[in-house]
């Protein structure tokens, strides 16, 4: 799959993504759409359009309230029309200054307000599929019961929403959490599901700040702080994370409520097991956690587990706007690791979706016990159901099902001990932060290939015939004993391979050096190429990760998704070995193996290195 726009040269192979994002809804022109079909948070009242194309929609906290009770009035605006709009004023319902007063408003253009207001003027332009939020601060002061409409003005045009409100004197909790804080099973076990949250990784994509992938996690005090899987809340290759938003579960049948931004305080990346502890509300006044009363979960002691004990499973199973998920199970076994022991996972007889990674798994008397931790076996294409594709890591020019997943997804068949997170919960509970990255790795299966020398290049011309050349994002030369692949823009992979078919099997060694480093960049083989639709890579770069994949008819299948390892240097020396052949594929650098897969399907034909570029551009590798 070449670019069109940059013809091949010789046999010079170049593959060049677009640049962009796929996220919700993708497109910019239906992120009007998206609102749309936005979550139901408590009271919701149905988006209105008026004859301008503003859209208006309110979300409301779940009702009944308390006397004294801190909520907020969300309002979101949305221009579908062509034309900028003014937002002039946002109009309260009379009846809801009954039973409530106002503590602020924001954005507000630092005017201050009173708690008997009910008027706000603005000057609020909106641009063409444009969207903006006015959060309205509130204390529930007196009982009773509000319902009205929450009025709009724009350059004219008037578009209302209608919401209800009720406090009541305290004999009920309301708000952000339901009556009761667990219901009962059938068999009498407590179940803790509304103390389970829903974690969103917000990541940097191009300078913005996008919704990257979603976990669970579970309260373990009263303060907000949360246990769940390091790799919910951490960055990984592709995507930074920059923030973490924590929603609330506020009722079985519905979706969870973003209200908190929320700060990592322990992980540990090797145990993926993780801390995080509520920071702040989403309009960044202080949290007050506590008031929402939420119960932690009390801890309990894996070690007991015996084999047939029952276990509940609970957390948010996908991507936004779906409820909270029980699944049932039993302890089916334990699965032993260096160096956590006979118990460093504890297997179970239920199969639980990827988005239920980092949540509660409970004993019958509601304690925590372990947390879904490990992917099972399958096609992972087919298994990710809580993320989102938002780079074209593939680099075919597209971003789809066949780019590589943000890191939580899979089906999960173990847990992780609630004993193992321990002295993580300790630390966190003692004011404590530190993320302990993966421990360096002990050698791996040193690799010497042997075999017959059938062909042997020093690259002091190009007589046995490399695709060479130059085009507008880079070039491939021979220059003082080396073959060079030059990268002058990002999101970009070239390649160069000699005319002749191998056929299998072959081993390939070459020497690399970053002539001109990127940061990210990778580089490495290609074999068994018969075009730019069916051919095989194995790839490391320069920040320590390595991979296979390949293509077939077009199809990107990933064959070892990247995975970083201490063993790559990080400036080099770079000596590369491979093994491609249709029994197996195998990629060590300095002689440790890095990664061996099995029944490649690898057919005959050529050989090349490759270089690509990820976030930076000007790479030069040589070989």
């Amino acid at each position: 799959m070449t670019n069109e726009n940059y013809p091949v040269i010789d046999d010079t192979g170049k593959k060049k993504r677009r640049t962009g994002w796929i996220i919700g809804c993708s497109a910019a022109f239906v992120i009007v759409l998206c609102l749309v079909l936005f979550v139901v948070l408590g009271g919701f009242a149905l988006f209105r359009r008026g004859g301008t194309g503003l859209t208006v929609g309110v979300v409301t906290p779940t009702s009944p309230l308390k006397v004294g009770q801190q909520f907020e009035i969300q309002v979101d605006l949305a221009n579908e029309g062509t034309e900028h709009i003014t937002i002039d004023q946002i109009e309260l319902p009379p009846g809801l200054l009954e039973v409530a007063e106002v503590r602020g408003v924001s954005p507000y253009d630092g005017q201050t307000v009173s708690s008997d207001q009910a008027e706000f003027d603005f000057a609020m332009e909106i641009a063409p599929t444009g969207q903006q939020t006015v959060t309205i601060s509130l204390d529930a002061a007196r009982v009773g019961e509000a319902r009205g409409d929450i009025v709009v003005r724009a350059g004219g045009s008037t578009v209302s929403a209608s919401i209800m409100i009720e406090v009541s004197d305290g004999t009920t909790t309301g708000g952000a959490v339901m009556e009761t804080p667990m219901t009962e099973s059938m068999d009498g076990g407590a179940i803790p599901y509304l103390s389970v949250v829903q974690i969103v990784a917000v990541v940097d994509m191009d300078g913005e700040r996008v919704e990257g992938w979603t976990g669970s996690g579970t309260i373990i005090s009263s303060d907000g702080l949360i246990l769940t899987n390091a790799h919910v809340v951490l960055s990984d290759r592709y995507y930074d994370v920059v923030d973490l938003v924590v929603a609330i579960t506020v009722g079985q049948d519905q979706p969870p409520q973003q209200m908190f931004y929320a700060d990592v305080v322990q992980a540990d990346v090797d145990m993926d097991l993780a801390v995080i502890k509520v920071r702040s509300k989403l309009d960044d006044s202080e949290a007050n956690f506590g008031s929402l009363g939420i119960p932690p979960v009390p801890l309990g002691n894996s070690d007991s587990l015996a084999l047939g004990d029952p276990l509940v499973i609970i957390g948010y199973p996908g991507i936004g706007g779906e409820t909270i998920t029980l699944t049932r199970g039993e302890v089916s076994g334990f699965t032993a690791e260096v160096p956590y022991g006979n118990r460093a996972y504890i297997k179970t007889s239920a199969t639980i979706a990827g988005g239920n990674s980092g949540g509660l798994a409970a004993n019958p008397d509601g304690e925590i016990i372990g947390i879904p931790s490990a992917v099972g076996t399958g096609n992972m294409q087919d298994q990710f159901v809580d993320c989102r594709r938002l780079a074209d890591t593939n680099r075919d020019g597209i971003i789809d099902e066949y780019d590589n997943c943000v890191p939580t997804g899979g089906f999960i068949n173990a847990l992780r001990p609630i004993q193992m997170a321990m002295p993580l919960v300790t630390a966190a509970r003692n004011g404590e932060v530190a993320i302990v990255e993966s421990a360096p790795q002990p050698p791996q299966e040193d690799y010497d290939p042997e075999g017959d020398v059938i062909f042997s290049d020093d690259f002091s011309d190009n007589s046995y015939g490399w695709g060479l050349g130059e085009f507008s994002s880079g070039s491939v030369d021979i220059d003082s004993g080396r073959l060079e692949i030059a990268l002058n823009t990002t999101d970009y992979l070239v390649w160069s391979y000699l005319p002749d078919t191998y056929y299998d099997p072959v081993i390939l060694v070459v020497n690399a050096e970053m002539v001109y480093p990127a940061g990210d960049g990778d580089f490495g083989f290609v074999c068994g190429m018969q075009d730019a639709a069916n051919f095989t890579a194995l790839e490391i770069s320069e920040d320590g990760w390595y991979t296979i994949y390949q293509y077939v008819n077009d199809e990107f299948i990933s064959l070892v998704d990247w995975e970083y390892s201490e063993l790559i240097p990080a400036s080099g020396p770079y000596t590369l070995s491979a093994y491609c052949g249709a029994d197996r594929l195998a990629l060590a650098v300095n002689g440790n193996l890095l990664a061996e897969t099995t029944d490649a399907g690898l057919a005959a034909g050529r050989i090349g290195l490759v270089a690509g570029t990820l976030d930076n551009p000007n790479l030069i590798v040589g070989f």
